[in-house]
């Protein structure tokens, strides 16, 4: 996973969200310790994530149709009938 992708640099908001409030919005927080802080939990929801993704690999992809079989009309169904013998359809 890249540092630099939505999931890491999302994740990372939503944690540091109370920080990030309390330095732009309310002024309570210097805003360099919260644009530090939201560095450490980006660099540390990196590592997380891409831990995660190297236990839980990639989903595996769909295997492809087998190619049809040349044959002159749909494959019969031998029926079997009330004594048991397999008859053509």
């Amino acid at each position: 996973m890249k540092l630099v992708s939505a999931p890491v640099l999302g994740a990372a908001a939503v944690l540091t969200g109370p920080a990030l409030w309390a330095a732009f919005v309310t002024g309570q927080l210097p805003t360099d310790t919260a644009v530090l802080r939201y560095a450490v939990v980006a660099v540390l929801t990196w590592a997380a994530l891409s831990a995660w993704v190297a236990l839980v690999g990639e989903p595996p992809r769909p295997e492809k149709p087998a190619p049809p079989e040349d044959s002159e009309g749909p494959p019969t169904v031998p029926l079997a009938g009330a004594d048991g013998v397999a008859r053509a359809a």
